[in-house]
Formats: structure tokens, sequence, C-alpha cells
């Protein structure tokens, strides 16, 4: 109970300020709260359920052909079933999403989309599972080695599971804008082939080399979680493009070239900016500025889909419905800036 209790008063924060920093470069067209939240509840709580079940079925099969209390069964395990299984459970979620997203909700536009939603999942993924492995190291080892743990799993390698099933998350993103068939189809499974890779590398250092393998792990996937941000700015630049490229035409119809500028700064990706530049005389003059960028933003990629899928009639009728919210805060005098 005590290292439950650990788990849920360190994690919790820990975890909550990564899914903020990866949100936060979500800039040019925000997700909505609602569905990463959903996102983050599937990595949470179906994913690993089902990861628990799957890792328990490879276990028992590599007991059988290797033979019961084998040292090469829990390092096959950790290595080789734990990335298949887990990957896929998280990986699952995410095509629910791009499913729901084609059909209906229209909210994954393209790579930088597929990579948040990949990390918030496999966040989501690291609440629970650093939870429980904590909870059960602390009644083993004690509240020192339950803190040895976190320091760890979610201080010093919090971001993993993030990073690994952000690749299948790029994966998906990269196929909803193609156009190829074939790319639409191989992209999301490369990226959960990649995202197998890493997850695999990751469990494979410690799993078979030991505490040299730990070090080595932790030198590695700090890399690699830097290279996943880069990766988030440099797909948030691309988003910029796009906003820019598809409101361009509409400088002096309904928009300023002013507020095209104010919608597409690169200052956008600094933490607060957007929302100080917008303050001017409060919080309800925020909100309607904020909503009409919005607006804004949501149009440019309603064009670029619509130019994807010109025989589409639900992607023209939101680009409709979303010119017409521009037209109405025009009328009401909201201009994006202050």
């Amino acid at each position: 109970m005590l290292g439950l209790l650990i788990g849920l008063t360190f994690v919790t924060p820990l975890v909550l300020f990564y899914a903020l920093v990866i949100k936060g470069v979500d800039r040019y067209e925000p997700e909505p709260w609602w569905l990463l939240t959903a996102a983050f509840l599937w990595g949470a709580f179906a994913s690993t359920a089902l990861a628990i079940v799957g890792n328990g079925l490879g276990d028992a099969v590599f007991s059988a052909a290797l033979g019961q209390g084998n040292a090469l069964v829990e390092g096959a395990t950790a290595s080789i079933v734990a990335p298949l299984v887990e990957e896929s459970t998280k990986g699952f979620g995410l095509l629910i999403l791009l499913a729901v997203s084609l059909l209906w909700l229209h909210e994954v536009d393209g790579p930088l989309d597929g990579v948040i939603y990949g990390g918030v999942v496999g966040l989501g993924f690291t609440f629970t599972e650093d939870i429980l492995y904590i909870s059960r190291y602390t009644a083993d080892q004690g509240v020192a080695g339950g803190f040895m743990l976190l320091v760890l799993r979610t201080v010093l390698a919090g971001l993993g599971h993030a990073s690994f099933t952000a690749m299948t998350g790029l994966g998906i993103g990269i196929a909803v804008v193609a156009r190829n068939p074939l790319i639409r189809i191989a992209a999301p499974i490369a990226g959960w082939c990649m995202a197998v890779l890493l997850h695999a590398i990751h469990n494979g250092l410690v799993s078979f080399l030991g505490p040299a393998g730990l070090i080595i792990k932790l030198l590695f996937f700090w890399l690699v979680d830097i290279l996943f941000f880069v990766l988030l700015y440099a797909l948030a630049l691309r988003d910029r493009r796009i906003v820019r490229e598809q409101l361009q035409p509409e400088v002096g119809v309904i928009l300023h070239e002013l507020e095209l500028e104010n919608v597409t700064r690169f200052k956008m990706l600094l933490p607060l900016w957007n929302t100080i530049a917008l303050w001017g005389d409060g919080l309800a003059g925020y909100r309607r500025r904020r909503a009409k960028q919005v607006a804004l933003i949501e149009l440019a990629f309603a064009k670029a889909r619509a130019q994807r899928s010109p025989d589409d009639a639900d992607v023209l009728a939101m680009e409709t419905d979303l010119r017409r919210q521009v037209d109405d805060h025009n009328a009401a005098g909201v201009f994006v800036g202050t």
C-alpha cells in the first residue's frame, strides 16, 4: 500500500509534466484536451491490461520452450515479447483514433498529430507501469528501493514509452497525408516496427548487459529523447508552413495580413508567448482572439484536407462551417492581435 501511495504521489506529477511539455509543442493546431485524455487513458488502462495478458502468455511460451526457471526466459520476455505486445496494444489505440478521425472527428491532420497522440498514449502506459513497478519494488526492497526505482524509471527514463509509441504515431500521421496507397499501408507498419525496435533495444540492454547496459541504455535513450523533441519541433514548423500557405490567399478576404503574422509567428512555439500576445484587455478578450485564431488555423488544415480529398463532403462542410465562424468573428470586430 505504501508503494502504491509513493507511485501515485510522485509518478503522477512527473507524467503530467511530460504530457504538458509534449502538448506545448502543438501550438498551430492544438488537439482537443478530451481526445488527448482519451489517448492517455487508453495507454494507462486498456493498453496496460492487454499487455499484462499478452506478456504473461509470452512468458509461458518461453518457459515451456526453454524450461521453467531458465535464466533466458526473463530476458527473452522483456526483450522480445514485451516490445511486440506493448507496442501492439498501444498502437491499436492509435489505429482506433485514426479510424474515428477519418470517419468523424477529422482531428489527425498529419505527422505532428500522430507523434503527439503516440507520445500521450505512451505516457499513459508509463503512468500505470511505473506505479505498478514502484509499488511492487517498495514491498520487496523498502521505501529506499521504491524511490530508487522512481528515479531510474520515471525521472531518468520517463519518456521511453512516449518516444517508442510516437514512432507508430508518426507512421499513422504520414499515412493520413499520403496520397500513394502503398505509403498509407506501409507507413504505420514501418512506424510500429521502429517502435518495437527501440523498445527491444531499451529492454535488451538491461536484460543482457546488466549494470553496464543500464548506463548505455540511459545515454542512448537520452539521445532518443532529444531526437524525439527535434522531431516534434520540426513537425510543428511543418504545420506552420501549411497554415501560412493555406491562409495566404485569404489575406484581404477574411483576415488582415497582420493577423496572418500573428497566427503563424515562430514565437508561438515558446511557452506562454501566444497567451501573452493575445491577452490585451483581459481573459474575455483573449478568449475571443484565441477562438478566431484557432478557427483560422483549423480552416487552413480543412483546406489542405479538401485538396487531398476534394470529394469528401464532410471535409467540405467543415471548411464551410469554419469560414462562417471566421466571418462571425470579423462581424464582431475580433482581431487576432492587440
